[in-house]
């Protein structure tokens, strides 16, 4: 995942299409923490990795400003 997330480029987004990415990674993390805190369906580490995964995309797609609205 890393290496395609490298190659996409924030440019080729528009705004709404930013402003889609951002909600649907908000349902992610939402899910996730579901799945951790009140479900315990995953692990701590998982629960890490994930979370790594997806300030990873965040930074490498330069979506950071979305999350300060």
């Amino acid at each position: 995942m890393a290496i395609a997330m490298s190659v996409i480029k924030s440019s080729i987004l528009d705004q709404s299409q930013k402003e889609i990415l951002k909600d649907a990674l908000l349902s992610y993390v939402s899910n996730l923490q579901k799945r951790f805190y009140k479900d315990s369906l995953i692990t701590e580490e998982l629960y890490h990795q994930k979370m790594k995964e997806i300030q990873d995309v965040v930074s490498s797609l330069h979506l950071n400003e979305l999350y300060k609205m």
